[in-house]
């Protein structure tokens, strides 16, 4: 559990409730995933997010909800209920909740009709007191073709998770505090939560005014076991408290982890291949073949071969590295031809006319031994998206 850190100096604080609308939700036959996502994008606009209410398809529930939410926090944030279906009922509720009446949206209409959206005009029916936000969709850098709905502090997000992200990526000027930058550290610890218990205690009590600490034990990982978290809205206290922990902690916990290794990886080994090192020469030497194939050959045309070996899973990470470039376009996937060590095929030669294989792999044998596939495909049961 984390601890809370005293609260931020008043005209500074901007706070957030997020209200999730969905009987799939609480049935459980959706996971919610918007929850993380908004919960993280406002963190790092200096939003601090102090309530999420999950809520049925019911509008006087969600129209109770909305008011006490609103009349709390600065930004009222829901999401799901949106939509031209019976169970659609998020703009009801919200007109309810602050006594408007539901109208039709001349801009709205306007766009649904441009759009094509027959069947869809009921979500041009809207509290009369609605504003709307356009915003800049991220994929094309244009105004987004819908706005996003507001009423007073209440923000009408889609329940689409693909969606949502687009509509907050491209209005979070809406939301961002440029008077509070939060910081985060986290620290990796190889040992059990109980037996770092008092040294954490006595962190608390030093600093717990100035940070928050949280203490998050991890069963399933096999390279620590508690994973700490320390947040602030200064860099000091974060810094004064890491190293009282690392003085404290026992010797040789500390674990060096990289919680998102493959986000990270291109610029990992790009830092490699530029750093002059024997290895980092040998790296960029590999870069500049790969890149050449990506300048040449579509993704769709190129099949990366793997054996399970040291070097073809160093080839696999030059290659994603390679393929991460912001300049390359991800509609295509790489092909990866999976071989095998022991190979059956060696015993005895197959003819030339050796059917390709589909469904369950055969017995292993070597690539040299597979049938050549045509130009552009992989033996169907042995290709994987990369």
């Amino acid at each position: 559990m984390a601890s809370r850190a005293s609260e931020p100096p008043s005209g500074r604080s901007v706070t957030a409730g997020i209200i999730i609308v969905g009987d799939e939700i609480l049935k459980g036959h959706t996971q919610d995933t918007n929850t993380y996502f908004l919960c993280r994008t406002l963190r790092s606009l200096g939003v601090q997010v102090c309530r999420v209410s999950v809520v049925p398809d019911e509008v006087a529930t969600i129209a109770a909800e909305v008011t006490s939410f609103s009349s709390r926090f600065t930004h009222v944030l829901t999401a799901g209920g949106i939509g031209p279906t019976h169970d659609d009922v998020t703009f009801e509720a919200v007109a309810q909740a602050f006594g408007d009446e539901l109208k039709p949206h001349p801009e709205l209409e306007a766009a649904i009709r441009a759009l094509g959206g027959k069947g869809c005009e009921k979500l041009s029916v809207v509290p009369s007191s609605a504003r709307l936000h356009y915003g800049t969709d991220p994929r094309t850098g244009r105004p987004f073709k819908f706005p996003l709905v507001s009423v007073r502090n209440v923000y009408l997000f889609p329940g689409i998770p693909e969606l949502l992200r687009r509509v907050l990526e491209g209005l979070k000027g809406l939301f961002r505090n440029t008077a509070v930058q939060f910081h985060l550290r986290e620290l990796y610890v190889a040992a059990d939560e109980a037996s770092i218990a008092p040294v954490l205690a006595e962190a608390q009590a030093r600093f717990g005014r100035r940070l928050s600490l949280g203490s998050y034990p991890d069963w399933g990982s096999n390279y620590y076991r508690v994973k700490l978290s320390l947040d602030a809205e200064e860099e000091g206290p974060l810094e004064e408290c890491l190293a009282y922990l690392t003085a404290r902690l026992p010797p040789g916990s500390l674990v060096p982890y990289v919680p998102d290794a493959v986000g990270q990886a291109r610029e990992a080994v790009y830092q490699l291949a530029e750093s002059g090192s024997p290895l980092g020469g040998k790296v960029a030497g590999a870069l500049q073949t790969i890149e050449t194939a990506l300048a040449q050959y579509d993704l769709s045309h190129l099949c990366v071969g793997f054996n399970g070996g040291k070097d073809c899973t160093a080839l696999l990470h030059l290659f994603h590295a390679a393929v991460q470039s912001p300049s390359r376009s991800r509609e295509n996937s790489v092909r990866a031809l999976w071989g095998a060590s022991l190979c059956q095929a060696c015993a005895s030669s197959p003819p030339q006319d050796t059917p390709r294989y589909s469904g369950a792999p055969p017995d292993p044998v070597h690539p040299q031994h597979l049938p050549l596939p045509r130009a552009g495909a992989v033996p169907t049961g042995h290709h994987q998206e990369v």
